[in-house]
């Protein structure tokens, strides 16, 4: 079990070691932060998008390990509040934070007891502060109370310099005095409207109006990226985009002509080249070229190095007595042997009007899932991952009617999976058609938030399967790209800008099988399956 305690613990082993790297992007984040913060930019606001896997959470990490930004709060006597919008994340945050905090207040020769009452962390389902013998092993490497830890969770923030907490605590409402000025921090700002991240010092606004002093921040920080923002209202799609908190503050800081607001370029989560598509397709636009830390070749035969995989393939071969399962293991086995990091299945199956759920596509999920657990064993994590519900939650059904009942395997929505990741991940695709009228659904989901398939393209860090008619998707894209793109209607512009983006993130993806666009038309009359340096394609009629 998680606890307080044991956060701390870990936080502690290994803090003389503590050191951050960081690449180029992520210092030059930090550093436009600094200068918000330390007011010696050209505003008190700093805002960073930041695509898949470029490390967000780090640019907090940097300015806790910053000792300008520390002496700011010590001497200035502001409150620095971090605001995420889970209470995993405020978790992960706190925990990221702790080392440098400690590491640097400890030059000041506070003890650990004394630098942990100077923080505080909330939420809805934050780690009790200790349980069993945690308090015990904590005091190994430090003397720390009970009192302290209780006050970290439970106690109000006069007295702290740091405030983790979700966007929906109060967390000012704990002040029983008056006059402090805050530093927000909001990470993952991807889908927040612009006013939910001031819910947390709504209290110290308020008071600090009834007695004629308003304005209680002292600098401002977001982070996040809306070209991620799935699931979000009607009123914050289209142009309503910019009621969301991180297009707003850009919209700011542009009017200003702010050199404050920068995107990130860097992935350590996606592996060369497979961020290449959504870079094409979501990026480009704002002139950012997506690079990648590590290259798919390397990370595959890292990973594989120490897996007998080959030495399992004939037993796997013979789970299922069933030609799709033979095609689907013959992929997986083209994959791992030429490491290669896709694998794109093409099946013509369409997800009809009224229905969230398509057997083929479901089946074959199933059976990647099932033949890459048991070729790599559980060692390598892997996750499906689709925009409804009923697709997912049918696969793992499926899975266990084959006999996978105690396979571990993550079944997500989009949605539930934004800000996570994971070693395979298996992306099917809802519905690939467009409407032709606007009586059934107006919009199918790509067309309506295409920014569904940003997030499903980008969550591996080793392999990205994926399952749907791939080719109608992109052939839809681009009839409606070049439609709306002929109309003077603001709505249908927006349509065609998204439609664009579909497009041309799905044509770097069958670049990866060397297939043309041209091509993509005539799907029919390639080979059923076809074996190229970055991907494997697969067509299920």
């Amino acid at each position: 079990m998680t606890t307080l305690a044991s956060l701390i613990r870990s936080a502690l082993i290994g803090i003389d070691k503590y050191e951050l790297n960081l690449e180029s992007s992520l210092r030059n984040a930090i550093e436009i932060s600094k200068r918000a913060i330390l007011h010696e930019g050209d505003a008190p606001i700093a805002g960073i998008r930041g695509p898949p896997g470029t490390g967000k959470t780090k640019v907090m990490e940097g300015l806790m390990n910053d000792e300008d930004v520390i002496n700011e709060l010590l001497n200035g006597g502001y409150k620095f509040i971090y605001i995420a919008p889970t209470n995993e994340l405020t978790i992960s945050g706190f925990a990221r934070a702790l080392r440098p905090i400690i590491r640097i207040l400890q030059e000041s020769e506070l003890s650990i007891d004394k630098i942990l009452s100077k923080i505080r962390i909330y939420g809805s389902a934050i780690p009790r502060p200790y349980f069993g013998d945690d308090l015990k092993e904590l005091r190994k490497y430090a003397n720390v109370s009970d009192d302290v830890l209780r006050k970290m969770v439970y106690g109000g923030i006069d007295d702290a310099l740091f405030i983790f907490t979700t966007d929906y605590q109060r967390a000012s409402s704990r002040m029983r005095k008056s006059g402090y000025k805050f530093i927000p921090f909001i990470d993952e700002a991807s889908k927040m409207p612009f006013y939910l991240p001031f819910n947390p010092i709504s209290d110290a606004e308020l008071r600090a109006l009834a007695q004629g002093s308003a304005g209680i921040i002292h600098g401002l920080v977001i982070v996040g990226d809306d070209r991620q923002a799935v699931a979000v209202g009607p009123e914050y799609q289209g142009y309503g985009r910019f009621l969301l908190a991180l297009p707003k503050v850009e919209e700011i800081l542009r009017n200003l002509d702010s050199r404050q607001f920068m995107t990130l370029d860097t992935t350590f989560r996606l592996p060369e080249p497979t961020q290449q598509p959504i870079s094409d397709g979501f990026y480009s636009d704002i002139g950012i070229q997506l690079k990648a830390a590590e290259y798919a070749k390397k990370r595959l035969e890292d990973r594989l190095k120490n897996i007998n995989w080959k030495e399992r393939l004939g037993k796997c071969k013979g789970f299922v007595n069933d030609y799709l399962w033979d095609r689907v293991v013959n992929s997986v086995e083209d994959a791992l042997s030429s490491l290669i990091p896709i694998i794109m299945v093409n099946t013509k199956n369409a997800i009809g009007p009224s229905e969230y759920s398509e057997p083929m596509r479901v089946k074959l999920a199933a059976y990647y899932a099932v033949s890459l657990r048991c070729l790599l064993g559980n060692d390598v994590g892997i996750s499906v991952i689709g925009p409804y519900r009923d697709l997912v939650e049918d696969v793992r059904y499926y899975l266990r009617k084959i006999g996978g009942v105690n396979i571990n395997v993550r079944f997500l929505t989009v949605q539930s999976m934004l800000g996570g990741e994971d070693d395979i991940v298996i992306a099917l695709l809802g519905k690939e058609w467009s409407a032709n009228s606007r009586d059934d659904e107006v919009l199918t989901i790509y067309f309506r938030e295409p920014e569904n398939l940003n997030v499903q393209f980008s969550r591996h860090r080793l392999m990205l399967i994926v399952i749907g008619d791939i080719q109608r998707l992109r052939n839809s894209a681009a009839a409606i790209a070049q439609r709306s793109g002929l109309s003077s209607f603001r709505s249908d512009k927006i349509i065609s800008e998204n439609a664009s983006r579909i497009r041309k993130t799905l044509d770097a993806l069958f670049s990866f099988a060397d297939i043309s666009p041209r091509e993509v038309k005539q799907l029919k009359g390639l080979p059923s399956k076809k074996v190229s340096n970055h991907a494997v394609f697969v067509r299920v009629d």
